[in-house]
């Protein structure tokens, strides 16, 4: 069983987009920061309706976001390097609080 990792403990290697103007530094986890409200409901149904259609029930990528960004040419393991995640089994729970439905004396008919 593999250990698990404090997140704060990784260190990040940041590269500039213009190498010409930057260098590329290591930072740790402490120093990064996002932006508050990048990833919001209305840019969700932003990129689903501009690179994603519905296919029998299933929602797939547009074939034209698929060429633009060269997706077919890549794997899962290039945008997730690390090892898959391992999630703990809980089995399925009846509706929590309440007693399963009876059908009532009154209703049942002889």
């Amino acid at each position: 069983k593999k250990a698990i990792i404090d997140p704060s403990l990784f260190k990040y290697k940041v590269q500039p987009i213009k190498k010409e103007l930057y260098e590329t530094v290591i930072v740790k986890a402490s120093q990064l920061s996002r932006r508050k409200h990048l990833f919001s409901r209305d840019r969700l149904k932003l990129f689903l309706k501009q690179h994603c259609e519905p296919h029998d029930g299933v929602i797939k990528m547009k074939a034209t976001s698929i060429a633009k960004y060269n997706l077919a040419e890549q794997n899962f393991s290039y945008f997730f390097p690390d090892d898959p995640p391992t999630f703990i089994f809980s089995p399925a729970s009846r509706r929590r609080g309440r007693p399963p439905k009876r059908a009532s004396a009154s209703l049942v008919s002889n």
